[in-house]
């Protein structure tokens, strides 16, 4: 079973290369990613977000395998990921996870000049972030 975390990490980091194909098993689809540099960036980000948000699948069509669900999920990991992703650098993942303190400290900081930002856009991703009382992220 493929992990959601090597794979994200893989789209992220190296999508452009089809690397997170090939781990996927899907050879051919990461050759077409390979010769066409992630369909000139699109096709890899489209793949980055598609794992970020926990719908990615790998050759044989079976999800893709996250840490063990704590707590009750109430919180969406497609939203968290899409807030982190496109506003995390003012902290507006954090205000929506319960983590009213860190959201404000993100957001005077700038996402700790981009790298808190980072690190947090790469746990969200990688379906490991947690709300603030401690449970898992939901799909959907």
């Amino acid at each position: 079973m493929k992990s959601q975390s090597t794979t994200f990490l893989l789209s992220w980091l190296l999508g452009g290369l089809g690397v997170d194909r090939f781990y996927l098993g899907q050879v051919g689809l990461g050759i077409l990613k390979l010769i066409t540099l992630g369909g000139c960036g699109i096709w890899a980000i489209i793949d980055m977000v598609l794992t970020g948000i926990g719908s990615q699948t790998d050759a044989t069509g079976t999800p893709l395998q996250r840490d063990a669900v704590v707590g009750t999920p109430v919180k969406s990991q497609t939203v968290a990921f899409i807030l982190s992703w496109l506003l995390g650098i003012l902290g507006v993942d954090r205000f929506y996870l319960g983590y009213v303190g860190l959201g404000i400290l993100k957001l005077i900081t700038l996402g700790g000049l981009g790298i808190w930002a980072l690190i947090d856009f790469a746990m969200t991703g990688m379906g490991i972030m947690k709300d603030a009382q401690g449970n898992s992220l939901k799909f959907g």
